[in-house]
């Protein structure tokens, strides 16, 4: 009995001592590989089983596990998957997880007014991530999305370093009206574009450091974009800056320096050289009855061939560019208050001379946790840009323009090699050296941009947020024109100061509430709110002539001042919001946004709008019959539509203006400008968008595809008036337009290993523009070189087509009409006719990164295809002898010589009069 009792006690204890094996715990912490910071909300469950927990504010983690525990699953949204095993490991685990930069389902996406997991977003949204900027050798950041997401194109119209970018999302959405995006920086509705009155052009984005953005995204259908409503018509860019984490303090600086240059010049563009002018002018003075000897004769005395003198001046107007910049920053924090301080110098200078920037920028991030239920952050960025630059586009002061047209034999230097600027050396042009160095032409732009918000946790599911932000931005540009040759050298010289001052505020009050049903099946957010925001604009200006002959004067005043102005401008928004999003077993989402805008940018009559969407997505991969595929880790399918609108218009198009500007009977003066509409609105965007997104190998390679139609109705248009009301006309809403097309986006990570790394990106679109209706009993709006047409491309060049060169006596053909049956060599014989777009037909853009280390090797292409080039130029340079004295492109060597030759530059003729050189 004794012994029965004994061993009965011993498998008691045997058995107790088992379970209290079986029933181990583990504790530990994850943090990120990278950054070494600790990872809240991390997902960490037991293999195979429904046991698990989340790491807290600290990145710890404290799990009890079953008996048949073998394997710990670590995962968190945005990074690599991991498996850790249990047997024979510690009790206490330090893990670390790699972020996935392809990751589709898991990544967080910053959308409008928050955060979505990608999984759940029903719209079309494509992410630029910071890293993708930091190394790029450009100022701004509208520059850098070049090439980087389908669907956006973004063209640069200037040269200048700083200048604005042309960026335009799934075509052009207006005739009249802005066509630009709406940008978005840290929930900031902000002001963007060339605010300059002077000088060539300035950017105001080109204020915001690249290096402190964490990431960007662009909100291309209605299902993202429409919760901005009145302003959502031409997509939304949602811009990102850096924030501290908890973690050891991270300090960072980088330095870069590098150079640039002109990548391609096209042969038939460059300027002849001393030898071609001669040959090009001798045929052409021939031509016009000249003997050979007289033809030699003045090019000796008028076009300097009595000199050794022989430039190549584009070679004089260009160098090698440079550009530098540091960047130093500072982040981190504790579970109650993270920092992120960062401050840069970037300066470049362009490959063409006088054209430069240098710009300063520091930006300070806090977030801090006041209690259990209150929470508080300011975000603030101060910037300043100087730019110095030369005039561009159509203009001799062009140093591009110049170079081109100036002769070989022009003297560029005095004896003593300072820049020759005698007019009766350069006639009409002027030597693009001395301009640079005795003119100015200088901007300096200034930004503050910040914002404070204070969160407010009512309970765990309901979160209450109001933000105050200022967008403060000051534009001084000064300008001089020496008075010793150039444009001004008549009038004494020319000076102009102007002073620009835009100030922004935005007010927008939220709360969001979270929701879980159904056993947790089926969650949701519903986010209401109220925003309000005011823009001023003042401006001060003025100008003179006759300047004192001292350049060592910095701002000479004029001795005979001509004008002085002061202007102001203002608008004004005011909005309710709406979104709701329902998203059931992982596996099904429904979004819908409506919102409520009043702008003073509209008529008394329709000051008011609503703007919605809908949205759902289907994330097959989710589905019970996926298990067993080995196919795709991902794939969802997603479809959305609704109604934006457009207010990128003047602030007083509405209204009656009258200007102050004369005097009555020795009394101040005014006089209606224009005719006002009580019913002026908002132009209205329909799109609808159906897309899809699939992950293979898991999530190695990575396809994305959209197809999207883009009605745009209430167009705003000028309405003709009878001239006898002494106005042409107003503007109205008649007007309607369509663009659809195809997008695709191409992920791909061929080669990871633990010390090399492989990265591709391809995306591509193609947009197809047409006018489906203009105003009442109008079918074409015919302009030069454009023309608006029912059916046709809102860009379509509407000119005479070129025939060519008449083989029998080189005089210039022109096509009769669009049937190419007939040709003419009288110019205003030759109809008018659509010859083509200036909108492409597709673009993209290329990039790739290879890492092995710490060393890493990017490089990336950007395209476009299918779209015509008005070269404005042309009429001078590859003229038919129209303006001799000028310089000529190597295209007119192909002119036409002899009877027989088949060429399409026409004969060469001094003084030709036979309007080749016109446009067509």
């Amino acid at each position: 009995m004794q012994i029965k009792r004994f061993l009965f006690c011993w498998a008691i204890l045997l058995f107790g001592s088992t379970v209290v094996w079986s029933q181990r715990e583990v504790t530990g912490m994850v943090s990120d590989n990278e950054s070494k910071a600790p990872l809240q909300g991390v997902n960490i469950t037991v293999k195979n089983s429904k046991v698990g927990t989340a790491t807290d504010a600290d990145g710890k983690f404290r799990l009890v596990l079953p008996s048949a525990a073998k394997t710990l699953v670590f995962s968190f949204s945005g990074f690599d998957t991991r498996e850790v095993a249990l047997e024979g490991g510690p009790d206490e685990f330090a893990v670390s997880l790699t972020r996935n930069v392809l990751a589709l389902n898991e990544v967080i996406v910053a959308v409008a007014y928050g955060e979505q997991e990608r999984k759940k977003i029903t719209g079309s949204v494509g992410k630029v991530s910071g890293k993708q900027l930091e190394n790029v050798p450009q100022v701004s950041v509208d520059q850098m999305l070049q090439g980087r997401v389908a669907g956006l194109q973004s063209v640069a119209t200037s040269g200048q370093p700083g200048a604005a970018q042309q960026i335009r999302i799934r075509g052009i959405g207006s005739i009249s009206a802005s066509s630009a995006p709406l940008f978005v920086v840290d929930g900031m509705p902000v002001n963007t574009g060339d605010p300059s009155n002077l000088t060539n052009s300035s950017n105001l984005l080109a204020t915001i450091n690249p290096n402190d953005i964490e990431s960007i995204s662009v909100l291309k259908d209605a299902s993202a974009a429409s919760i901005y409503g009145s302003r959502a018509a031409n997509g939304v860019i949602i811009i990102t800056t850096k924030k501290g984490k908890a973690g050891k303090t991270k300090i960072r600086v980088d330095s870069e320096f590098g150079y640039s240059d002109i990548a391609y010049k096209p042969k038939m563009g460059e300027p002849l050289n001393r030898e071609e002018v001669k040959e090009l002018y001798t045929e052409g003075l021939v031509n016009a009855g000249f003997a050979q000897s007289d033809a030699e004769q003045i090019l000796n005395d008028f076009f300097g061939y009595n000199t050794d003198a022989n430039y190549n001046w584009l070679d004089l107007v260009t160098r090698k560019g440079q550009q530098q910049q540091i960047n130093v920053s500072a982040s981190g924090g504790d579970s109650k208050t993270q920092f992120f301080l960062s401050g840069g110098y970037f300066k470049q200078e362009s490959p063409v001379i006088g054209s430069a920037i240098k710009r300063y920028t520091g930006n300070i991030n806090l977030k801090h946790q006041l209690s259990k239920e209150f929470s508080t952050g300011i975000n603030l960025a101060i910037s300043s840009f100087k730019q110095r630059g030369e005039t561009e586009s159509a203009n001799f002061r062009n140093p591009i323009i110049a170079a081109t047209a100036l002769l070989p034999t022009n003297e560029a230097y005095n004896t003593d090699g300072t820049p020759s600027y005698d007019p009766g050396t350069f006639g009409q042009i002027y030597n693009p050296l001395a301009i640079s160095q005795y003119d100015k032409q200088n901007n300096q732009t200034s930004k503050l941009l910040g914002s404070v918000y204070l969160e407010y946790k009512m309970l765990d599911n309901l979160k209450l947020t109001s933000r105050f932000g200022v967008d403060y931005n000051n534009v001084e540009e000064y300008l001089y024109y020496n008075p010793y040759f150039g444009d001004a050298r008549t009038l004494g010289g020319y000076s102009a100061n102007s002073y620009n001052r835009l100030y922004n505020w935005v007010w927008t009050n939220l709360a969001d509430y979270d929701f879980r049903l159904l056993d947790d099946q089926l969650d949701g957010t519903v986010t209401v709110g109220y925003e309000a925001q005011e823009s001023r604009t003042y401006t001060q200006s003025g100008d003179g002539n006759v300047v004192p002959k001292n350049q060592g004067i910095v701002y000479p005043v004029p001795a005979v001042p001509t004008t002085a102005n002061v202007t102001g401008s203002d608008y004004a928004f005011t909005s309710l919001l709406s979104r709701a999003q329902l998203n059931y077993l992982g596996k099904y989402s429904l979004s819908g946004s409506l919102r409520r805008d009043g702008s003073s940018r509209f008529g008394a009559n329709n000051r008011y709008g609503t703007f919605w969407s809908v949205g759902a997505a289907w994330n097959i991969d989710e589905e019970g019959f996926m298990e067993n595929q080995k196919i795709f880790s991902a794939l969802k399918l997603r479809t959305s539509y609704g109604v934006n609108g457009n207010a990128g218009i003047g602030n007083y198009v509405w209204r009656s203006t009258f200007l102050f500007s004369t005097t009555y009977n020795g009394a101040p003066g005014s006089f209606q400008t224009s005719v006002g509409n009580n019913d002026l609105t908002w132009e209205q965007n329909k799109p609808f968008d159906v897309g899809i997104e699939m992950g293979v190998l898991k999530n190695r390679i990575m396809l994305e595809a959209d197809y999207y139609i883009r009605k745009t109705e209430n167009l705003l248009l000028n309405e003709p008036l009878s001239s006898t009301s002494g106005f042409l006309g107003y503007s109205n809403n008649v007007g309607a337009m369509e663009n659809k097309g195809v997008e695709l986006t191409l992920n791909a990570n061929p080669v990871k290993t633990k010390n090399f790394n492989w990265t591709i990106s391809i995306n591509a679109a193609w947009n197809k523009n047409k006018v489906t209706r203009l105003r009442e009993g109008a079918e074409e709006i015919i302009g030069n070189p454009f023309t608006l047409k029912v059916g046709e491309d809102v860009q379509s060049y509407f000119i005479r087509e070129w025939a060519g060169a008449d083989p029998a006596n080189g005089d210039p053909l022109w096509y009769k009409d669009a049937s190419k049956s007939e040709t003419t060599n009288t110019y205003d014989e030759a109809g008018r006719t659509i010859v083509g777009s200036a909108s492409p037909k597709g673009f993209g853009g290329f990039s790739t990164s290879l890492t092995y280390k710490f060393i890493t090797l990017d490089a990336q292409l950007n395209y476009q295809y299918g779209n015509k080039i008005f070269s404005q130029w042309d009429f001078l340079f590859i003229s038919d002898g129209a303006f001799l004295g000028l310089n000529h492109t190597k295209k007119a060597l192909q002119r036409w010589q002899q009877a027989g030759d088949i060429t399409d530059v026409p004969k060469f003729e001094y003084a030709n009069a036979t309007s080749s050189n016109n446009v067509s």
